[in-house]
């Protein structure tokens, strides 16, 4: 992008050749922050005053609170030229930090992710076992084999029937004994 020049009249209008009209310290203000580069001249002496209407712009937006830094304008006088090195510096270094802040949030997704990752593989895996299990089962079922629950429950039959053959060993038992005593002693005693 060419330069924009502006002239400065001796009463103190701005006047901006590229559109041909005039301009204000807010106007020039704008014109920097979309990145135009500004060169400011008086129009009776030729001289660059572009400096001092940048100052004159710091002084307006200082009052305006558009928040530029008292240490930095503190600093621009104190250290010249040095201050913007130092303030770019200083943001760079501010940058610097974002960076890492970045690089920690990245971290924690990526990490997130592969977390998400591990719990999909275990259920994944549980699926998969599920399934094998189940191919298994009708294996055994299509070649008529028995199963584990098969073989499980018939043990609870066999148990329940070794059951009911104890109570009918224990029921014939009563009732082979008389309810008097044993009927061989008694006939024993008479005949004493």
């Amino acid at each position: 992008m060419a330069m924009v020049l502006i002239k400065r009249y001796a009463n103190r209008k701005l006047y901006n050749t590229e559109t041909s009209r005039y301009i204000t310290l807010k106007g020039i203000a704008e014109l920097i922050e979309q990145g135009v580069e500004v060169r400011v001249v008086d129009n009776e002496t030729g001289e660059d005053i572009t400096s001092v209407a940048l100052s004159q712009i710091l002084v307006d937006n200082e009052r305006a609170q558009r928040a530029v830094p008292r240490g930095l304008l503190s600093d621009l006088i104190q250290k010249g030229g040095d201050a913007l090195y130092g303030a770019l510096k200083r943001g760079v270094g501010d940058a610097q930090e974002g960076l890492g802040g970045l690089q920690k949030n990245v971290r924690d997704v990526i990490r997130h992710r592969e977390e998400e990752a591990s719990r999909w593989r275990d259920s994944a895996r549980a699926e998969w076992d599920e399934m094998v299990h189940g191919a298994v089962e009708r294996v055994f079922k299509a070649l008529d084999l028995p199963r584990r629950s098969d073989i499980e429950a018939l043990n609870e039959n066999l148990e329940r029937v070794a059951a009911a053959l104890e109570n009918l060993d224990d029921e014939r038992d009563a009732q082979a004994t008389p309810p008097h005593g044993d009927p061989l002693r008694s006939v024993a005693a008479e005949e004493d």
